[in-house]
């Protein structure tokens, strides 16, 4: 079989057995992967600078991480909830530790983590009061597709077709602190909870600034609304810190993560504060796979190996490197409009649609993504080498240098 045949005869079968929900996928069927590196169905190699949505925390085949896994699954894999875990009870303290002082809920997927959030935070508003459980969210978010998680949305694209969401929901624009605090003064008595991503991952990597989320905080604490901070993609040390909030004055009263928390194993997390525990009794809540054994080894051993000094070392160092770089590029070719984000989460926006330089990335070897049509997205897997780092910049600035001087 020759090397057109071999993904020819992939993307036949996936036509023929798989939903087309994801439209047309890019041109590739990746096989293996070492550290930031990929290899297709034919061998190819690729530098990674997505890790699969900012999943592959740890690169691929990390040697901590695969031992722990083997082990695990020569163990035990799943008992149910039911039963005492140990390995979700070391997980969950090891969030605490390293997020703030509370419980943690372990759930599937990071859309299944604002479900819960959701639901605790509306019943604990109509505890309250029986009017108190709308939810503020912001223009251009994203927390998730299930109905709940889709309905906190704010795009309309995301909601289209469906018929009528899930109620009690209200979409301000992002950063805009006097439309924020005119809807919250007026309208505090039905407001349970304001619930934010600290950047805007799929809005095209946009940051709150600092006096924003000050205000929501003041706002919250003086009309006694809960704080929801969707960390699903910036938390488990993507930006830098463990978690984005650590980068403002700020904790959460409800903190949701996934992606990088199992570092390619499915897990969800909903983490609180212990006032909240009491919202969600027994039953009120809960999961058949959450927090099974495999996927809260794969938490413990993600979060262990991001907490090394060497590891914080190299998101500093190589997210610097990264940041320079485009700097000196935005200054050099015009369809560079701006640079932003934290860590080892980047934004570059275009002048133009990015899905075609995706493409033309693929075929020279390297993997990135974009978002809002014309934010490209550079997110590594965060243990990735300089020497990869260099390669991939380059291979980046050869593409732009081609699109910078055909306008």
């Amino acid at each position: 079989m020759n090397n057109s045949k071999k993904l020819e005869k992939i993307v036949q079968m996936d036509k023929e057995y798989l939903y087309q929900n994801y439209g047309d996928r890019l041109p590739v069927c990746f096989t293996r992967g070492k550290g930031s590196e990929l290899f297709d169905q034919d061998n190819n190699r690729y530098v990674d600078f997505f890790s699969g949505i900012a999943v592959n925390a740890l690169g691929h085949g990390h040697p901590a991480l695969t031992a722990a896994l083997k082990e695990q699954v020569d163990t035990l894999i799943h008992t149910s909830n039911w039963f005492h875990n140990r390995e979700q009870v070391e997980a969950a303290k090891l969030i605490s530790e390293t997020a703030f002082k509370g419980k943690t809920l372990f759930v599937n997927s990071g859309t299944e983590a604002n479900e819960a959030a959701i639901k605790l935070a509306r019943k604990r508003g109509l505890s309250i009061s029986k009017k108190k459980y709308r939810v503020i969210t912001f223009e251009n978010s994203f927390h998730g597709r299930t109905f709940g998680s889709m309905s906190a949305t704010a795009q309309k694209k995301i909601r289209t077709g469906f018929g009528p969401v899930v109620p009690g929901f209200t979409y301000l624009p992002y950063n805009d602190i006097k439309t924020l605090e005119n809807e919250i003064v007026n309208n505090h008595e039905n407001i349970c909870a304001i619930m934010l991503e600290l950047i805007q991952g799929e809005g095209g990597i946009i940051v709150a600034s600092q006096t924003f989320v000050k205000k929501i905080k003041a706002l919250a604490k003086k009309y006694d609304i809960l704080v929801i901070i969707d960390e699903v993609q910036t938390g488990i040390a993507r930006t830098g810190k463990m978690y984005a909030f650590q980068h403002y004055p700020i904790i959460p009263d409800i903190l949701t993560l996934a992606k990088g928390l199992g570092s390619g194993v499915p897990v969800g997390v909903m983490h609180t504060k212990d006032t909240l525990v009491s919202v969600l009794p027994g039953g009120a809540h809960g999961t058949t796979f959450g927090g099974n054994h495999l996927a809260c080894t794969a938490v413990s051993t993600t979060l262990k190996e991001l907490c090394k000094q060497s590891v914080q070392n190299n998101i500093s160092k190589s997210s610097q490197y990264i940041y320079d770089y485009l700097n000196r590029m935005k200054n050099t070719y015009d369809c560079i409009r701006e640079t932003r984000g934290m860590g080892l989460h980047i934004g570059i926006e275009l002048d133009r649609p990015g899905l075609p330089i995706v493409k033309k990335a693929l075929s020279r070897g390297l993997v990135i993504n974009c978002t809002a049509q014309n934010v490209l997205r550079i997110m590594p897997p965060l243990t990735i080498p300089m020497s990869i780092v260099k390669e991939g910049m380059k291979l980046f600035e050869d593409i732009i240098k081609e699109e910078g001087s055909s306008q």
